[in-house]
């Protein structure tokens, strides 16, 4: 097999499984499934690194995922909330922080008149 004829085989391989991918979109956005990387890369018979080296495609399911999810009639969750969301667990855990240094302070501090006064000197 000549170098051209194999390079010719792999790409008509690799259109096929994009065909595939791209049906396997398009049954999950009909029956409303939920669509997940692994989930399309599963139905599709391709391996989810096959999605990832395809970003269009791999852009084509988050977009079919996104949109089956402003279809359900749960919470909408947006990039704003998700920041806020973010911004609060960051702050907290800089109180939390902030909190853990001040006992452990006070926690060396305690520790060390203890040993002072066992050791005899104090």
């Amino acid at each position: 097999m000549t170098t051209t004829s194999m390079a010719d085989a792999r790409r008509a391989d690799s259109a096929r499984r994009r065909q595939r991918v791209i049906k396997a979109v398009a049954a999950a956005v009909k029956a409303g499934t939920p669509i997940t990387v692994s989930g399309i890369a599963r139905q599709a018979g391709v391996d989810r690194a096959f999605l990832y080296r395809h970003k269009d495609l791999l852009a084509q399911v988050h977009a079919a995922d996104s949109e089956s999810r402003a279809d359900s009639t749960g919470p909408l969750v947006t990039r704003a909330s998700l920041q806020a969301d973010l911004a609060n667990a960051q702050e907290r855990a800089g109180r939390l922080t902030a909190r853990i240094r001040t006992l452990g302070g006070k926690l060396a501090e305690l520790l060390g008149e203890q040993a002072w006064r066992d050791s005899g000197l104090g």
